[in-house]
């Protein structure tokens, strides 16, 4: 884990040339299915009206795609890369994360340790019940206390309408972590526009 390896630095000149170009710079598109937010963020205790160098904590480069991956590259101050963190969804914490100190791994973090039932077959048993995760729906995971186990929590629009047409009908369904087994399922109707 310690050894030197060629890691990625963030470009501090060409993002500080994009704001100065475009105070209200965000990012580009790095390709069809890839769009990367650039950003930064202030040590504690300042507000920044315009781009100060002398008081940004770290940059962040999130590497968003089409199908609800993220990656996010922390960088410090001088550009140096800090973690390789990896999101589903906007918050399901998946993939290896990876934690750096000095261009050296210091860490490492599997977050699909606990859930032997992948990500990939949670995706293939949506598509089985008419539903792709890649596009819509919620899903999240965590351990719960009342099935004493890691579990995928999963709903969606089912694309059925009440007979009034004025509901939707929606599924909840509880996946075992381990091995994907049904814990629980339901449906339920809600009314889109009653919010």
């Amino acid at each position: 884990m310690d050894n030197k390896i060629q890691l990625p630095r963030f470009d501090i000149n060409k993002y500080e040339a994009n704001l100065k170009k475009n105070p209200d710079y965000e990012g580009y598109q790095k390709d069809q299915d890839t769009y990367v937010k650039q950003y930064h963020s202030v040590k504690e205790g300042y507000i920044e009206e315009n781009y100060e160098k002398s008081i940004v904590e770290n940059y962040v480069e999130q590497y968003i795609s089409n199908n609800r991956f993220e990656t996010f590259q922390t960088y410090n101050k001088d550009g140096l890369l800090q973690s390789v963190t990896h999101y589903f969804a906007d918050d399901v914490e998946i993939g290896q994360w990876y934690y750096y100190k000095d261009e050296k791994l210091v860490k490492t973090e599997d977050k699909d340790k606990n859930y032997p039932f992948s990500l990939d077959k949670v995706l293939e048993y949506g598509k089985k019940n008419n539903v792709d995760f890649t596009k819509s729906g919620k899903l999240s995971r965590f351990y719960s206390k009342t099935y004493g186990s890691y579990i995928y929590e999963l709903q969606w629009n089912t694309g059925k309408k009440s007979a009034d047409i004025e509901k939707s009908l929606f599924r909840k369904v509880v996946l075992d972590g381990s091995n994907g087994k049904e814990l629980k399922s339901e449906e339920y109707y809600i009314n889109p526009l009653a919010r």
